[in-house]
């Protein structure tokens, strides 16, 4: 088997699962274990070609160049795998197992349309992180989108913000397509210049051909999309209502992954490209990603539900990877410190939230978050699982020894070297956040027991199994944290060669 075939089997898994699930009879009380064993399987297959690219410095997989209409348009079907876009399907494949695992199917309550829509999710962004093709990227940049809207509005959660599913849904596909349609005359534009799709890799040297004018407004296009799916400051209407309307696992997902479809973009797509267009807009974009994380941290200080601090304490650590991007550009070290940075936090980021949103699920039978107005001091009840959330508390909040501090601090050295201040609210912004995750867990865990806040309708604790795989992932944290150098290094190498070629600006 040549290293190009296990891509193509990390593209195809997804949909190969997706078949299984809406052709092959199976008792509704066996869905749940197909779901766990695939994602068990889907982790094993996106780390390989991971390490593969790592070792070797990439992976190819390229089909025939089609033609297309009169013009002759040619399009090449293009994916690839390099140090930069690696974490991502890693990162991937690391999720699934922790979501199916944690979060399975216990009363027998979802179909098979659920896990057609999750794996047909899956199988989006892994298209999203792995193509070369512009057309293609898109293309899984929206089939993401529709597998999300019939995820959610299929199966979808009435709570204590959501009344109707709909009109949260409703709310984020409108942000999602006000983001995606720029994007798309944007790529649009930059096909048509040469009658043929340049590919991710490609688009500098075809934006490089227009003129000034028209780069800004491509550049726009492409930001405005990013913007929205990571979400920046002023692009996140969408944000607290989806997650809360969300079920469960695709809650988890859609901040673990779905979110590094925003930083992606950033990384992969405007910084080789729009380099230029970056440099003339930091002050203000970096500006913009400082509100964000003092924003985000405010707000999760003020929330009693777990789950609205762990949606707006995501904003405001998304806001900080953003402003590592800007930094880095502003600062000339695209190359290395602030993307390097961005890119540990993406992955790190991703793992914790999954851990803390499966985690919060777990807290009561019926799947809702705990609230500190409601319950508290319910550490008897659950051991394993208080210890558990206490750890993943621990690593979103960065402390040192643990994996997201690495990809913190060298955000905050690129951001220092461009502006002190705009650090220094940043870092205060991650101080309250931190501060107002580890407040609501002690208040939830350790809280003085009240006769207004009986601990019932409580969940089990973690069986051994789910003990092992909490475990085993605090374990990575802690390798992660303590050896950082074994993602960050094949991450640099890849920055450090892009540069050398002239595709980093």
């Amino acid at each position: 088997m040549i290293p190009s075939d296990f891509l193509s089997i990390a593209l195809l898994l997804p949909l190969v699962a997706v078949l299984f699930f809406a052709f092959i009879p199976v008792k509704t009380k066996s869905l749940a274990s197909y779901a766990i064993g695939f994602s068990w399987l889907y982790a094993l297959v996106a780390t390989i070609p991971a390490i593969l690219a790592f070792l070797w410095g990439g992976l190819d997989l390229q089909g025939a160049t089609l033609r297309l209409g009169v013009s002759g348009f040619g399009m090449t079907p293009h994916f690839f795998l390099d140090g930069r876009n690696a974490p991502f399907l890693l990162l991937l494949g690391l999720c699934l197992p922790i979501v199916f695992t944690l979060l399975r199917d216990r009363e027998e309550r979802y179909s098979k349309s659920y896990y057609i829509a999750a794996f047909a999710m899956v199988f989006s962004l892994a298209g999203v992180f792995t193509s070369d093709s512009l057309l293609l990227f898109y293309f899984f940049w929206e089939a993401a989108l529709i597998a999300v809207y019939f995820w959610i509005g299929l199966y979808g959660r009435t709570g204590f913000h959501i009344r109707s599913v709909y009109p949260a849904l409703l709310r984020f596909v409108l942000f999602t397509l006000t983001g995606s349609l720029p994007m798309l005359v944007a790529i649009a534009a930059v096909c048509a210049k040469n009658y043929c799709d340049p590919g991710i890799r490609g688009l500098g040297e075809v934006v490089s051909q227009f003129s000034p004018y028209a780069r800004l407004w491509l550049f726009a296009g492409f930001l405005i999309g990013f913007a929205v799916k990571l979400p920046l400051f002023g692009f996140h209407g969408w944000l607290r209502d989806t997650y809360n309307a969300a079920p469960p696992a695709c809650r988890a997902l859609l901040s673990g992954v779905m979110s590094k479809m925003g930083a992606f973009g950033l990384i992969l797509v405007l910084v080789p490209a729009f380099s230029d267009e970056l440099r003339y807009f930091a002050t203000p974009l970096e500006i913009l990603a400082v509100i964000g994380v003092v924003y985000g941290a405010l707000l999760a200080l003020v929330q009693e539900r777990l789950l609205d601090v762990l949606v707006y304490g995501s904003l405001s650590h998304l806001s900080l990877l953003a402003l590592g991007v800007f930094a880095s550009v502003k600062a000339g070290e695209a190359s290395s410190t602030g993307l390097s940075g961005a890119i540990l936090l993406a992955f790190n980021h991703g793992l914790i939230m999954v851990m803390l949103l499966a985690l919060d699920a777990r807290v009561l039978k019926n799947g809702n978050s705990p609230d500190t107005r409601n319950l508290s001091n319910i550490r008897g009840h659950q051991r394993r699982l208080a210890a558990f959330m206490l750890l993943s508390a621990f690593a979103s909040a960065s402390l040192p020894g643990l994996s997201n501090f690495v990809g913190e601090i060298l955000i905050y050295f690129t951001a220092f070297k461009v502006s002190p201040w705009l650090t220094f609210f940043a870092g205060l912004g991650a101080l309250i956040g931190a501060a107002a995750l580890i407040r609501t867990f002690h208040a939830i865990y350790f809280g003085p027991a009240s006769a207004d806040k009986p601990a019932t309708g409580l969940a089990e604790d973690l069986s051994m199994g789910d003990s092992v795989l909490s475990l085993s992932v605090g374990a990575l944290w802690l390798v992660l944290g303590l050896y950082p150098m074994l993602l960050l290094h094949p991450v640099e190498k890849a920055l450090l060669f892009l540069n050398s070629t002239g595709w980093m600006g």
